[in-house]
């Protein structure tokens, strides 16, 4: 008999992330990450042994491979990112070693692995040379090192902490080449934050994505560098047209060089501070760059930390494979370069899916994928024939007796005639109105997806308990075109704010919503507007639970890794007392807990001590929560003792707070 999530399942659950296909297709090598009750998270790389051919018989005749084929290659301390050799013989990965990521190397046949770098701490995916000589990669380097440290000077933009790394002083992110048997690794590149090493098929060049400060002082401007490895000494230019390069939509890794070495691929934009990503064609020689999705309103997604989606590559038909944003899913595409209107054709991969971590090899791409019933599993797609496949089965394996409550797509149209896409996740047993968490996501450039989340589980904890979970993409999210990603740019609070309300006045008005007993919560962005909306419109809510919030904007300029984009950028320096919460948190009424990351450098932790302490002096019920050591994204890769603890918070503060005592334990 099947059940629903409970939070405790979060210590049996075994995440597949970041596939790579050996040569040809015919193995790939995964991290399997697991977060035991007591510790820190376990990542272990295991291999499938799958012939290219196979796959395709697989799926024609109804069988698919389960974990059991899979054989563990390692079991270290956070085993990552793993890439294989261009001779399918060796495996290079990120494992923790003395308190750093650093480079080991493994055969691919099993053995013991080696340490290849020390004293680094390494970022990113190792890169193969095309000869499978040499190795790629990023790592902090500080050319101010010193001991006792120097006082840190800062003349210009500040950059000396990163969410994630923590405080950086003035080590940057630089790239590094060795060889990948082993000896010294030597340092390319010289300023800013270097990322995305990748190699040109005749290995005489590496491009790097470089981030740093424009002459204006706007931080985060991102361009495309190469490093001439044949030239005497090593040579480092930026030859592409640089004009209104910007984090959130300039030119960056993940990139792609095409098989003749001629031009790159990258994702990014170049016309405006704020709007979707485009796979771009770059010309060393000439410098243009031109984009290849012009016609496509869609983002392009190359994956990251809270974000689908994956890096382009090549596919055996020459077409260039990649991930969009399509609603509330993360879909495959590809596209020929050199027809004009690029030939842009869709994949499917099953209703709804949500994939990252692409990889391809042959005629096989391999994809994490997260569906309405999957919390998240390897698959294969052979190219020619469409044939999908499920390659792993650790939720079956794992938790074979839970089973997600399914959500319901819900569309309002607003009063200004915008339409709002989201999921109502409600148990078909509940009767009549019923107590409702709205819960707002990150960005604002993200999205919900409507698929089995294991990151959220207090959403089907309380849904089994009588409870309706209202997650909705309001303007300014990602996968509805630009004009929706752009809405709230210089409004955040006050375009979208409308896009809450009145779904939640149209399930009133269909007798699914008690409007008495209406919670509200949400994480970053979401906690932004947690706080605008019980703020703005305290009549609304019972009670609200912002997590990893943003309070006063001209604070978060100043403190946040990310604070003057943020500000200036996204909402407008001009904006910032009218946009800020704290403005209004004297209207606050219901009670509320902040939970916060002690080691948030994206959202700092003075964000939710302002709301806080401005709580307090007013005699709101109110509780702050702090989680020692936790970054912005610890609720996704923290502690499970964190992470089941937020969600249990959560769930007690909603259940008490709206008068349901009847829906606790």
């Amino acid at each position: 008999m099947s059940r629903a999530p409970v939070l405790d399942d979060l210590t049996r659950i075994v995440d597949p992330q970041t596939p790579a296909l050996f040569p040809g297709g015919s193995a790939l090598v995964y991290a399997a990450v697991h977060h035991p009750a007591e510790g820190p998270a376990v990542s272990e790389l295991r291999v499938l042994s799958l012939p290219a051919s196979e796959l395709a018989d697989a799926a024609q005749e109804g069988t698919e491979r389960g974990p059991e084929q899979a054989r563990t290659l390692t079991s270290g301390d956070l085993d990552s990112n793993p890439a294989v050799s261009p001779d399918g013989s060796t495996v290079v990965f990120t494992r923790k070693a003395e308190g750093r990521p650093a480079l080991f190397s493994i055969p691919a046949e099993g053995g013991e692995p080696v340490a290849l770098t020390s004293g680094l701490t390494v970022a990113g995916m190792p890169v193969f040379s095309p000869d499978g000589e040499h190795i790629a990669f990023t790592a902090l380097a500080d050319d101010s090192a010193a001991d006792p440290t120097p006082p840190l000077v800062i003349d210009g933009e500040p950059a000396h902490k990163v969410d994630g790394l923590g405080w950086v002083g003035t080590a940057r992110l630089q790239v590094f080449v060795m060889p990948a048997a082993g000896g010294e690794a030597v340092r390319l590149t010289e300023s800013g934050n270097c990322t995305a090493p990748a190699w040109s098929p005749d290995g005489t060049t590496l491009a790097f994505a470089h981030t740093d400060h424009d002459e204006q002082g706007v931080p985060f401007t991102r361009r495309v560098g190469l490093v001439d490895l044949a030239a005497p000494g090593t040579s480092v230019r930026f030859p592409f047209s640089q004009t209104g390069m910007f984090s959130q939509t300039g030119m960056g890794g993940p990139l792609l060089w095409s098989p003749d070495g001629a031009w790159l691929v990258s994702i990014g934009e170049t016309r405006t501070p704020v709007g979707i990503n485009r796979l771009l064609r770059l010309d060393p020689d000439s410098g243009d760059i031109t984009p290849l999705t012009a016609g496509l309103d869609r983002n392009v997604m190359g994956g990251g930390p809270g974000y689908p989606g994956g890096a382009p590559a090549w596919g055996a038909d020459g077409r260039i494979w990649f991930c969009v944003r399509e609603g509330g899913q993360t879909a495959l595409r590809s596209l020929d370069p050199a027809a004009e209107s690029g030939d842009i054709r869709s994949h499917e991969l099953g209703d709804g899916a949500v994939i990252s971590g692409l990889s391809m090899a042959g005629g096989t791409a391999v994809v994490r994928l997260s569906d309405p019933d999957l919390q998240g599993e390897i698959f294969s797609l052979d190219t020619a024939s469409g044939a999908v496949t499920q390659l792993t089965r650790h939720w079956e394996e794992e938790l074979p007796e839970v089973s997600f409550l399914p959500a319901r797509p819900v569309s309002f149209t607003i009063s200004d005639g915008t339409r709002v896409h989201g999921w109502l996740l409600r148990d078909p047993a509940t009767q009549g109105p019923a107590p409702t968490l709205l819960d707002i996501h990150g960005g604002p450039h993200n999205a919900w997806t409507g698929v089995a989340d294991a990151a959220h589980l207090y959403q089907q904890v309380l849904a089994a308990r009588g409870w309706n979970v209202l997650t909705l993409n309001p303007r300014a999210s990602d996968g509805y075109g630009e004009e929706f990603f752009t809405a709230a740019v210089g409004a955040w609070g006050e375009a979208d704010e409308q896009d809450f309300l009145e779904p939640l006045d149209t399930l009133a008005d269909q007798g699914l919503v008690d409007p008495q007993r209406v919670a509200v919560t949400g994480y970053s962005y979401g906690g932004f507007m947690t706080c605008w909306l019980s703020s703005r419109h305290p009549e609304r809510f019972a009670a609200a639970v912002p997590g990893g919030l943003v309070s006063e904007l001209h604070t978060l300029a100043a403190s946040s890794d990310l604070g003057r984009y943020l500000r200036d950028i996204e909402t407008g320096a001009g904006n910032a007392e009218r946009l800020s919460p704290a403005s209004y948190v004297d209207a606050v009424t219901a009670p509320t807990l902040v939970l916060h990351g002690q080691e948030d450098q994206r959202c700092p932790l003075a964000q939710g001590e302002l709301w806080y302490s401005r709580l307090q002096e007013n005699g709101v019920p109110s509780r702050m929560v702090v989680y020692p050591g936790g970054s912005h994204l610890f609720i996704l890769n923290g502690p499970v003792s964190h992470r089941v603890d937020y969600n249990q918070r959560i769930i007690d503060w909603v259940v008490e707070h709206t008068q349901a005592s009847s829906l606790k334990d």
